[in-house]
């Protein structure tokens, strides 16, 4: 006996097949086309933003401007002859890439002395993390790293991530600031919080921007 038939469809047979299911195939590579393209774009618009590394804007008003457009950003007041700000800058370096959802900026104290004042900045290193434009929380000098010149990059990262400039998942981003961060009402109040992170150090009324503690050196004014 032969054997029976194979129930291989032949080429013409299996197109015509997916014709009468209403199959429609160029229509379908168009959409795969069309996903695959705007995949593409996403990335090439990732790599062209600034976001994945940090950025230093010496014009204030660029700064404000390009600040209130982000989502999530943080901002590192700095003084180039501070040695600490210098080991601040190589860690948020280091971070920036892996947390390209958020905008990392840096500046100048001379360069942007509006909002020196106006965030009560007094002493260097800092650190203000901005969600939805607000200023969240922010962090001075190196006490909250182990108090010394040696923290890694990853003691960084789990410290700003508590207030949720680095949002892990974005869909909870949103709960972070509130949940996790007590939120700031004025300048008074960024005084007294900045005062008690410093050890009484950040006092109301001192003029001048300090240098944070150096190898237990003294603070120098500039």
């Amino acid at each position: 006996m032969s054997a029976p038939p194979s129930p291989t469809l032949s080429d013409s047979e299996l197109l015509d097949s997916l014709e009468d299911a209403g199959f429609d195939l160029a229509s379908d590579r168009e959409r795969r086309i069309e996903a695959l393209q705007r995949e593409i774009k996403q990335v090439r618009d990732l790599k062209e933003s600034d976001n994945g590394r940090v950025i230093t804007f010496n014009d204030e008003k660029s700064l404000i401007e390009r600040m209130s457009k982000e989502r999530y950003c943080l901002l590192h007041f700095f003084h180039n002859d501070f040695s600490r700000c210098k080991i601040m800058d190589q860690k948020l370096s280091d971070l920036a890439p892996s947390h390209p959802h958020t905008l990392f900026l840096r500046a100048s104290v001379s360069d942007v002395p509006f909002l020196v004042t106006k965030m009560a900045v007094q002493v260097l290193p800092c650190v203000i993390c901005f969600v939805d434009g607000r200023a969240v929380d922010r962090l001075i000098g190196f006490e909250e790293l182990g108090d010394s010149d040696h923290f890694t990059s990853k003691v960084l990262e789990f410290r700003l991530k508590q207030s949720g400039v680095l949002p892990s998942d974005l869909s909870l981003a949103s709960n972070l600031s509130s949940t996790l961060v007590p939120t700031k009402k004025d300048d008074d109040d960024y005084s007294d919080d900045e005062d008690r992170r410093s050890g009484g150090r950040a006092r109301k009324g001192k003029v001048g921007i300090r240098n944070g503690l150096f190898n237990g050196g003294d603070d120098d004014d500039y």
